[in-house]
């Protein structure tokens, strides 16, 4: 029998997907997730949850069973292409990949931190199938392509590179030559966003030859897109502002004070918004400007330090220099009570449909 904390962590990862029936139109998106939604209740009031319905993370959510990697360095980013390079999906929309398999490319960057925060890089590499591969020593961030190619982009020290698939290598893309330390690619063409490390962020255009400074985002520490093209970002006084084409808005209804902020990528059922993590708890963040309380929260020792939801069915964490795969279908069809298994069961192709199609509408605009 599943553990009441695995019951719920799965709770907890499938809060991406249940929050978005707030967003997905049809009515067995709205069953489909608010099923997925309740196998972390199936069990009772957990014990770790208050009146108000509010989960915390701790170790217990971390079984050893779902380590993928181990390394010896701290991780501080994951990134989970949606391109073809992981699903390629022909002209119905529909997957010729396997999700169940876990059967997917990840890109990950370790470094070591420092008392202040401070990373010292230490390399970008790949995970698939269990394989580790360092792919550019001095690698920094990774995004990936919105479009049916396979193309994943990496910020680097000296510029930026293009993964080589067939030989699982970086080759130099572009001619420039700045230390970036963060990369967004928006999901139209070929423009990317970049952050150098004197907390710059440019619009590079021309295929990686050419930049041009947004000059209304001054001291960012951190840039993330959603999949409308907001481009969300914090600076040193930690206030999370987003840049829409009605221009800069300040984040509002974040707490005051706040010591430490990490902006997180989209999983890819959200379309104008993404999670933030202020201190030690979850919130979501909109376009507009406006933000909610995710009822989500982690134990000071417990949180990850890196997130790679954007596959949502299957999402990635790193916690203690290591690399955790929760792969939600397995997990809630695995070991829950038998009539929700059933009905789960006979909506697996529903779940994975309509993960291809929202991948595929996001390619299409």
């Amino acid at each position: 029998m599943i553990r009441l904390k695995q019951l719920q962590f799965i709770y907890y990862v499938c809060f991406i997907i249940a929050i978005s029936s707030v967003i997905v139109e049809t009515t067995m998106a709205i069953k489909i997730f608010t099923a997925l939604l309740l196998v972390g209740l199936i069990s009772g009031a957990p014990t770790s949850v208050d009146n108000d319905e509010k989960i915390t993370i701790d170790k217990d959510y971390y079984p050893r069973d779902f380590v993928k990697y181990e390394g010896s360095h701290d991780i501080i980013s994951i990134v989970v292409p949606l391109n073809s390079l992981n699903f390629d999906e022909n002209e119905s929309g529909e997957s010729n990949s396997n999700e169940d398999e876990s059967n997917i490319t990840v890109f990950f960057v370790e470094a070591d931190i420092d008392e202040d925060g401070k990373p010292t890089y230490q390399g970008l590499f790949t995970l698939k199938d269990g394989n580790v591969k360092k792919i550019l020593e001095n690698g920094r961030d990774a995004a990936s392509s919105g479009d049916s190619s396979r193309t994943v982009y990496l910020a680097a020290s000296d510029g930026l590179y293009t993964y080589k698939e067939d030989e699982q290598i970086a080759v130099k893309y572009g001619s420039l030559t700045d230390s970036i330390i963060g990369i967004a690619h928006i999901a139209e063409g070929n423009t990317l966003y970049i952050l150098t490390d004197d907390h710059t962020v440019y619009e590079v255009q021309n295929n990686g030859n050419d930049k041009s400074k947004l000059e209304d985002i001054l001291d960012a520490q951190q840039i993330i897109l959603d999949y409308a093209n907001n481009l969300y970002f914090y600076t040193s006084d930690k206030k999370v502002y987003v840049k829409t084409t009605e221009g800069i808005k300040e984040i509002v209804g974040l707490p005051e004070n706040s010591t430490k902020i990490t902006l997180i990528k989209p999983p890819f059922i959200l379309e104008d918004s993404i999670p933030v993590l202020v201190d030690n708890v979850a919130y979501i963040v909109y376009s507009n400007g406006t933000s909610e309380n995710s009822d989500f929260d982690f134990k000071v020792d417990a949180i990850p330090s890196a997130f790679g939801m954007e596959a949502a069915l299957i999402q990635y964490y790193a916690y203690d220099k290591k690399i955790y795969e929760y792969n939600v279908l397995v997990l809630v069809l695995g070991e829950i009570l038998d009539e929700l298994k059933n009905f789960l069961s006979n909506k697996t192709s529903d779940i994975q449909s309509l993960a291809a199609n929202r991948r595929a509408s996001l390619r299409s605009k």
